[in-house]
């Protein structure tokens, strides 16, 4: 029981750091927001053909650089800049998304967290035939746990991403 204590803080820990981590990526998203049939059509994040390249412009997370079809497009980089999330709060799947997304994230951190704790288990068992099966079965159950994530992670993106045509 201490060591399913342990492990279980751990886990905890290592989902709070891989948070904590990934937190910047979500920080500004203007894919949502520029290009053709979005709020800021005239914008992009790339560089792309027949498009200029705009003043860099500060954005929530650091300078951000866009290109724009003309000038005033580019007049509108600041007001993205300022604002990102403006676009992405309207779309209820990409919210769902997001949130299944980072629960099977921290699933999938657990299961490896177990695999490893069964590999220490097994390393250390000296031989004994009880600590021998108890480290193979949390391995195994830890690849198991691992499998039914990354599928799970698989079924909940094509499903939402068929939802959202």
């Amino acid at each position: 029981m201490k060591k399913l204590g342990k492990a279980l803080k751990a886990g905890a820990i290592a989902a709070f750091a891989a948070l904590v981590i990934a937190a910047p990526v979500f920080a500004a998203d203007y894919s949502s927001c520029v290009g053709d049939g979005n709020k800021y059509p005239g914008l992009s994040t790339t560089e792309t053909d027949g498009y200029i390249k705009c003043p860099r412009v500060k954005g929530s997370d650091g300078y951000v650089q866009f290109y724009g079809k003309s000038s005033a497009d580019c007049a509108q980089a600041g007001t993205l800049a300022a604002d990102p999330e403006a676009c992405n709060g309207n779309d209820l799947n990409e919210i769902i998304q997001l949130i299944v997304n980072a629960i099977i994230f921290v699933i999938g951190i657990v299961a490896v967290v177990m695999i490893i704790l069964g590999g220490i288990s097994y390393a250390t068992s000296q031989g004994d035939p009880s600590k021998v099966k108890k480290g193979k079965d949390t391995i195994l159950y830890g690849i198991i746990g691992l499998i039914i994530a990354l599928l799970a992670y698989a079924i909940v993106n094509f499903v939402l991403g068929a939802l959202q045509g």
